[in-house]
């Protein structure tokens, strides 16, 4: 090494290697209006079920947005954004349901 060590030489490599950090632009990821968010598809699991009491889905259609609904709730689900549904189990009255068996 031709060049020893000095404070001062080891804070002007400090200062060069701190010049190009900063030198670095920053960018903030662009916004994609086309980009779904969880809360997008748990908006959509909510316009399903206000349809479909409201009667606006047909007969011929009830299959599958039926299935479209239980791949969304389980995704929801699994998300954490809704509750498993309660199976096997009446929660107003707390006791299981009838099989149908035993009807």
């Amino acid at each position: 090494m031709s060049e020893e060590m000095t404070v001062e030489n080891v804070t002007e490599v400090e200062s060069v290697e701190m010049d190009n950090v900063t030198a670095q632009e920053v960018t903030e990821p662009e916004f994609d209006p086309s980009a779904l968010s969880v809360t997008d598809l748990n908006t959509m699991a909510t316009v399903l079920e206000a349809a479909a009491q409201r009667g606006t889905i047909r007969a011929n259609e009830m299959h599958v947005v039926g299935q479209l609904y239980t791949k969304l709730h389980a995704f929801l689900v699994s998300a954490g954004l809704r509750e498993a549904p309660a199976t096997g189990a009446d929660p107003e009255a707390g006791t299981e349901l009838p099989d149908e068996e035993n009807k």
